[in-house]
């Protein structure tokens, strides 16, 4: 079963679980349509954004641009690791 069949088996199961009475065949026609202009990439255990911290750069990089102050540059960057931080950590 290949990546795309195996979401649209989690999601129509969990759509069961949820409706006991939906139309499956129905249901997973429906999803895979809509799901198909999507791609979908599968995250490995214990893989929290992995391009987050490029992403923070980028954005205080923009910052820069625009003209902050250091100042306000810092606490942007400040407080988006404190969040990178949180986000990483495992349930």
């Amino acid at each position: 079963m290949n990546l795309g069949e195996q979401i649209l088996s989690d999601l129509v199961t969990a759509l069961k679980e949820l409706y006991p009475n939906i139309e499956v065949e129905n249901t997973k026609n429906k999803l895979s349509t809509v799901l198909s202009v999507y791609y979908i990439q599968r995250a490995e255990l214990g893989e929290f954004h992995p391009d987050l911290e490029d992403k923070i750069k980028l954005f205080i990089s923009a910052k820069k641009l625009e003209g902050l102050s250091s100042i306000t540059l810092d606490n942007y960057l400040l407080e988006l690791s404190m969040f990178a931080d949180i986000v990483k950590k495992k349930a």
